[in-house]
């Protein structure tokens, strides 16, 4: 009768006794003695426990080198590792590393004879031993049926039949191996019913496959929905097995029904070439009627394009295949918004040019591949032109507008014109906004209005986005009352230089040395003043025509006649101190004063021979000398005068 029962479980797929070893259960030792138990973690006597643990009554002192100990037959065997914990009284060992094929063996041993107690105990207790037969890694296949009511003949790989007639769990009588494939199959329905598999198909792992569902229902229905977007071939499934191939858009149906209440899972096996198919609402339960709002839409693959930017100084507008624009403003990468679909053709083009470049596109048109384009190269070059300005320009301070003509004298519009002014001039305003774009043969104003006065400067740039270089320069000086400024005495204090000459005159008093007063290299006034007091205002010379003139409607007295180092002495004697601002150097040279090649009277008159000699600045040279001169000379004089503004 035993016997019988054996093989009916056999025959059914069942655990037989016999082949399936049973563990003994923990040892235990008598009272008294030190070890109390040893426990291994393996549940059956063909699986090798990873852990014996090991537990004594007593504190642990040391464990000798025979406490655990391996043996058998397998080609290698673990290595045993015991760690005692923080008690002293528990030993683990952990078992590693074996290698062992079906039906070999392992004896493990652990000996408490081995362990060193601290203090005196009686009995350590009998030697643990366990042998271990190793089974194969094959398991075994099932799973559950449901809703059955006749008999259903099921199929492992297409050949391990089981037929079963109840609901419940199943497992197929041949095991398969760790690793091996399963494909689980309907092989007769039932009698007025239809079974369908769920799960069914897979790979064997390091357990039993157990989640087999084989669901039997009267009543099946088909699986369907629409398809649409579709532009080649695409291949779905029902439940990883039902296979179906659309070319075309519309309704379709899977062939393999589902029984009410199995599962339906629509998956893609395979997509178009260009193309990605998703589906919706592919996963659910069977009802009562077919599955029918099934969809497959499918879309093109699109990817960007895109590339890189150099040389770009303003903005440029660029266009994707004659619609999509990007408008880029600076160097670096860039990508359209707009994607392409593979296999389209792109085509880049510039759209509208900055306002002083042209750019153009390499790499710029193709055939779009599986993967977005990053390559699109756009290179920016500046227009260049060329402007023409005076040489020179005078500022009034406190006297309204002065205006700068620049001429565009080049093939290209230029942008922005400006001149560059000194950091310095705080006091001056430019408004450059009649020159914003300036055409090719054209003219714009620039405009200067300025509160306080400064040193005349040249080499002024005047300058455009996309002007060439050098870029034309210009040398600005300052008036005030018409006059020009040689020199900033202070806050609100400067020297000017009269515009009129006096005319041609003599120095004055030929023979009558005036003395020191009149001998100073570098203060004019009260050389003219020491002057006109010795010689007088009757006859007509130099410092006289200054002193007496009321010019700009000042008082006689105000203008003066220069002395030699205010109008320049860097060419020759006499030695001037170094830093005093002199008319040659800061109008002269710059083209202002219109002065240059004519000498003319200082208020110096000489300290060796002051009766007959004076100094007088000849023009003609850069630097001008300085020489005497005899006062009967008759040559220009300019006057100059301080003002407060």
């Amino acid at each position: 009768m035993v016997a019988l029962c054996a093989a009916f479980l056999t025959a059914c797929g069942g655990d037989d006794p016999a082949s399936t070893p049973t563990p003994p259960p923990p040892a235990t030792q008598p009272p008294g003695v030190a070890l109390v138990s040893v426990a291994a973690d393996s549940g059956t006597l063909d699986e090798l426990p990873t852990r014996v643990v090991a537990t004594f009554n007593a504190k642990i002192a040391a464990l000798g080198a025979g406490f655990f100990r391996t043996a058998g037959t397998c080609g290698t065997l673990p290595t045993a590792t015991p760690t005692v914990d923080a008690s002293g009284k528990t030993v683990t060992v952990t078992l590693a590393g074996s290698r062992c094929n079906d039906g070999q063996t392992v004896t493990l041993t652990l000996d408490p004879n081995a362990v060193t107690f601290d203090g005196t105990v009686g009995q350590k207790g009998a030697i643990w031993t366990r042998t271990y037969t190793i089974s194969g890694t094959a398991r075994s296949v099932g799973g559950t049926v449901s809703g059955l009511a006749g008999t259903v003949v099921l199929q492992n790989n297409g050949g391990d039949t089981l037929s079963t007639s109840t609901d419940g769990t199943f497992n197929f009588p041949t095991l398969v191996a760790q690793g091996g494939a399963y494909a689980v199959t309907v092989a007769s329905q039932p009698a007025g019913q239809t079974c369908s598999v769920s799960h069914g198909t897979g790979t064997v792992g390091t357990t039993a496959v157990q989640d087999v569902a084989v669901v039997c229902a009267t009543n099946t229905h088909t699986v369907g929905g629409t398809a649409s977007g579709l532009a080649g071939t695409v291949t779905v499934q029902n439940n990883g097995g039902d296979t179906l191939v659309l070319s075309s858009n519309g309704l379709f149906t899977f062939p393999v029904a589902i029984a009410e209440g199995g599962a339906y899972a629509v998956t893609v096996q395979s997509q178009p070439a260009g193309q990605t198919c998703t589906v919706g609402q592919g996963s659910g339960t069977m009802g009562s009627a077919a599955v029918q709002n099934v969809s497959i839409t499918c879309s093109a693959n699109t990817y960007t394009v895109g590339g890189t930017t150099s040389g770009l100084s303003g903005q440029v507008q660029l266009q994707l295949n004659g619609a999509g624009t990007q408008i880029i403003s600076g160097n670096g990468a860039f990508t359209f918004a707009t994607p392409v679909a593979q296999g389209a053709t792109y085509d880049v083009t510039v759209l509208a040019q900055p306002a002083t470049q042209t750019c153009t596109v390499t790499n710029g048109s193709g055939t779009m591949a599986a993967q977005n384009v990053t390559n699109v190269g756009v290179s920016c070059v500046t227009n260049t032109t060329t402007l023409s300005v005076p040489a020179t320009g005078v500022i009034a301070v406190n006297g309204g507008t002065t205006f700068i003509t620049v001429m565009n004298t080049g093939v290209n519009a230029a942008t922005n014109v400006v001149a560059q002014l000194p950091s310095a001039w705080t006091g001056v305003t430019q408004n450059a906004g009649n020159c914003g774009t300036l055409a090719p043969g054209g003219s714009c104003l620039l405009q200067f209005t300025a509160t306080q006065p400064y040193v005349a400067q040249g080499g002024i740039a005047v300058t455009a986005d996309n002007v060439a270089s050098p870029s034309p320069t210009i040398a600005l000086a300052f008036s005030i009352d018409g006059d020009l400024v040689y020199a900033v005495t202070g806050a609100s204090t400067a020297k000017v230089l009269a515009a009129p000459s006096t005319g041609l005159t003599t120095w004055g008093g030929t023979g009558i040395a005036v003395g020191a007063g009149a001998q100073s290299l570098t203060d004019g006034a009260a050389n003219t003043t020491a002057i006109v007091a010795t010689l007088g205002t009757g006859t007509p010379y130099a410092a006289s025509a200054c002193n007496t003139s009321t010019l700009r409607g000042v008082p006689a007295g105000t203008w003066y006649l220069p002395a030699a180092c205010e109008i320049g002495a860097e060419g020759g004697s006499p030695a001037c101190p170094a830093g005093i601002p002199n008319i040659e150097q800061n109008l002269l040279r710059l083209g202002f004063g219109n002065m240059s090649g004519v000498p003319i009277w200082s208020s110096t008159e000489s300290t060796v021979n002051p009766g007959p000699l004076a100094w007088a600045v000849f023009l003609g040279t850069d630097p001008a000398p300085v020489l005497l001169a005899p006062k009967s000379l008759v040559v220009d004089a300019r006057c100059a005068r301080s003002v407060t503004y």
